[in-house]
């Protein structure tokens, strides 16, 4: 019964994997109609506007001693609160920030579809038993390039996307300054290089068993 255990529950992550396959297929395909739809409904003026734009976006609100003279360089104290996270956006001139994030979505939305279906065919030839092959080292590494892929596209497409928007906004509130945000996850890109190290790795490891399989 144990010995079944590893097959069992490879079989579970494959059938995970193939649900997840199918709804990011249909979110893949759905997406871009949406943001056609939205997109050319927006309304060419920027005050009659209700469709919300979610950007990725640096933050500062300042004091009210900074806003009244204006200061070129705003010191420490004058800042009240500093951050950022995912604002809501709708006073934009035209409706070039919600192209730039739609875009920006579906692109990271295709990487992170084809790394589940690396991540499938590697399970499915871990289903069937075939453990040590130079295909799995080969299905290891890409996943590993997907992982740093991901880890370097997200952060440009969020820095460049946020340049965009902010161009794009048709006015100004005294008091929050808004800044584009540019974040390396270093974590990341440590964690796609291990699995490149692990394709390498399960690639002699490969080499090692069809030597042993010739022996015998």
């Amino acid at each position: 019964m144990p010995s079944n255990q590893p097959n069992r529950l490879t079989h579970l992550v494959k059938r995970a994997l193939d649900l997840l396959r199918a709804f990011m297929v249909i979110v893949a395909i759905a997406w871009p109609v949406v943001v056609l739809v939205v997109g050319l409904g927006i309304s060419p003026d920027p005050d009659a506007r209700h469709t919300d734009i979610n950007a990725l976006l640096n933050f500062r609100i300042l004091a009210q001693e900074a806003i009244d003279t204006a200061a070129v360089r705003v010191d420490a104290g004058q800042v009240l609160v500093s951050g950022n996270g995912d604002l809501k956006l709708n006073n934009t001139k035209s409706n070039l920030a919600w192209w730039v994030t739609g875009v920006s979505t579906e692109i990271l939305l295709l990487l992170a579809l084809y790394g589940v279906l690396v991540a499938r065919k590697l399970f499915t030839s871990l289903e069937r038993g075939d453990t040590f092959s130079d295909r799995n080292a080969d299905l290891v590494r890409h996943l590993g390039w997907v992982v740093i892929a991901w880890h370097v596209v997200a952060p440009l497409l969020v820095y460049f996307g946020g340049l965009i928007v902010l161009d794009d906004l048709a006015y100004d509130v005294p008091g929050i300054e808004l800044y584009p945000n540019i974040s390396l996850n270093l974590g990341g890109l440590l964690i796609g290089a291990a699995i490149l190290v692990l394709a390498g790795v399960l690639r002699e490891a490969a080499a090692l068993h069809e030597d042993q399989a010739l022996t015998i």
